[in-house]
């Protein structure tokens, strides 16, 4: 019995009812007209993040160069970082001195990459990859860990038995 009492105690809580003694109408709540608004609420300004600052500066003209050596060498490669790897190379090459001191004279370099030699650096037309590329390298990504050589082969070779091999990516292997 106790139980039932609250629980109906409960579903009369529950429906809004009250247990006033008093016979007085409920009165409705007043209702208050909407205003309309004449001025947009004060918003707070947007706030935008500044444009990313390129950490390595290139002219045009050093920017084509890489973006062209990335496409002849990897273009076809699904791994924009492997194009980047490569862009990395050549720049580690500039900063190391002992390769050329312009991407210029590290790309051109006699007998250091292949697509200049057998000329499909001249033929090579930068595909989406390649710009997005670019831009990691611009923009400060390095996962080089200071790669000066790259080449993709399997098994041994000339630079896996004299150069110390950094890291592989893909089917590249990068060494310093």
């Amino acid at each position: 019995m106790k139980k039932s009492l609250i629980f109906l105690l409960v579903l009369f809580l529950l429906s809004g009812c009250s247990f006033s003694n008093s016979e007085q109408p409920v009165q409705p709540a007043e209702t208050v007209p909407a205003t309309v608004a004449t001025e947009p609420a004060p918003t707070e300004p947007e706030t935008t993040a500044p444009p990313p600052v390129p950490v390595v500066e290139l002219t045009e003209e050093e920017k084509n160069m890489l973006l062209k050596l990335g496409m002849a060498e990897r273009g076809s490669s699904e791994c924009t970082e492997c194009i980047a790897l490569v862009m990395r190379t050549v720049l580690n090459r500039v900063e190391a001195g002992r390769f050329g001191k312009s991407i210029r004279s590290v790309i051109f370099a006699q007998d250091q990459f292949t697509p200049v030699s057998d000329g499909s650096y001249d033929k090579a037309e930068p595909n989406e990859r390649c710009h997005e590329a670019l831009d990691l390298v611009i923009y400060g990504w390095d996962e080089s860990q200071g790669a000066l050589y790259y080449e993709w082969c399997k098994g041994e070779s000339w630079h896996s038995k004299n150069l110390h091999l950094l890291l592989q990516h893909c089917d590249v292997r990068f060494y310093e």
